[in-house]
């Protein structure tokens, strides 16, 4: 069957003399292939080198992914892999693949296993059915938006333009400069909220607003901005937290320049800092109340060890219904999903997508939420 191809893996086999079916169910002939797997199609050369390209490739994808859960924000070299250009991990097996097509289509279960292993946990590639389950409802629905403006001068629109584009109930800028605080000021019938590099921009009153000190953790070396806001939407007071919290930036790219001792260095102290800030965002924001949603700049993957260990208990919205990478930090050909909106279990995530480029190094998140429940906030 192999050597054939596996075009005949799914044609009935019957007994050359009595035409009895053998093996309808086709177990014995599927533990066959997979039994001669263990070894090369042929003598031939050629599918001897992609039988053993194919088993590396296999067995060191699976290593990669291991280590990268593991060790991503924790060993730099995984660091880097998080915010580089991880899709490069798929070329050799997408070569691979086409290789197989031609020569030996038995490999093709294997290498597609490892191009899923690759393109699901360790890309970050979200399918999005969860999203097909819930229906959009305008009367109940809370659309969002969370950008990182990089100050604000360069966009393509201002601010009311982009906020009417996106169709948000309730945007929230990091990196919030004097040109776009000054239109967000000029917005009738809105709410402005403006903070230390932060903006919230809202159509339902803001009621109470929280910035949390960070004054030590900026001194060793961090940048961690957070702010909490209580909102009176249609639906009920909800909490809204802004952040924006420190990027690995400096490190990566000193080794991007050769300079791989200092910007291993960098790392490490780095990441150290933004463990801290993380661990701060998340306790400052679990004390605010619920229901509640955090947005913004976080400048960590969900892939990354800082990320889920301080924000387990809140759900992604486009890791939960968003479909693709979702990288939404324009480097090049690096996109890095850094930009996030969270939300605890007083609502339901109905949408979210990224739209389109503003003229800013962040594509904005827009997400769609619907409350739950009309819960009591703290």
């Amino acid at each position: 069957m192999r050597l054939a191809g596996g075009l005949r893996f799914f044609a009935p086999a019957r007994c050359p003399k009595c035409r009895a079916p053998v093996d309808p169910t086709r177990r014995r002939r599927l533990l066959r292939f997979l039994s001669n797997l263990r070894g090369p199609a042929s003598a031939d050369a050629l599918d001897r080198g992609l039988w053993a390209a194919s088993l590396a490739a296999v067995v060191i994808s699976m290593a990669t992914a291991v280590a990268f859960w593991r060790l991503a924000d924790a060993w730099w070299p995984m660091t880097v892999l998080l915010f580089g250009p991880r899709w490069l991990l798929l070329l050799p097996v997408a070569l691979l693949a086409l290789l197989a097509a031609v020569r030996d289509r038995g490999l093709l279960l294997p290498l597609l296993v490892t191009g899923w292993l690759i393109l699901g946990p360790v890309m970050g590639f979200r399918t999005g059915w969860r999203g097909w389950l819930v229906g959009p409802d305008p009367t109940r629905d809370l659309t969002l938006a969370t950008f990182n403006a990089r100050g604000g001068a360069s966009l393509t629109g201002t601010a009311e333009s982009l906020i009417a584009e996106w169709g948000v109930d309730v945007a929230a800028f990091q990196e919030c400069g004097h040109t776009l605080r000054t239109e967000l000021r000029a917005m009738d019938g809105w709410h402005t909220w403006i903070g230390p590099s932060l903006c919230l921009q809202s159509r339902f009153p803001i009621v109470e607003s929280r910035v949390m000190a960070a004054d030590v953790i900026q001194q060793a070396g961090g940048s961690g901005i957070v702010g909490s806001h209580l909102i009176d939407g249609d639906d009920g007071p909800f909490w809204l937290t802004i952040v924006h919290l420190g990027t690995p930036r400096a490190g990566l790219e000193r080794i991007r320049r050769g300079r791989l001792v200092e910007g291993a260095r960098l790392l490490r102290r780095d990441s150290f800092l933004r463990a801290i800030e993380h661990r701060q965002a998340a306790a400052f924001a679990a004390e605010a109340g619920s229901p509640q949603i955090v947005l913004g700049d976080f400048n960590a993957p969900p892939e990354s060890r800082i990320y889920r260990s301080q924000w387990e208990g809140w759900t992604n919205a486009f890791s939960r219904v968003g479909f693709g990478i979702g990288g939404t930090r324009l480097n090049g050909w690096i996109r890095a999903r850094i930009d996030h909106v969270l939300v605890d279990d007083g609502w339901t995530v109905v949408d979210a997508r990224m739209g389109e480029d503003a003229g800013s190094d962040h594509l904005p998140m827009i997400v769609t939420v619907r409350r739950r429940q009309a819960r009591t906030s703290s």
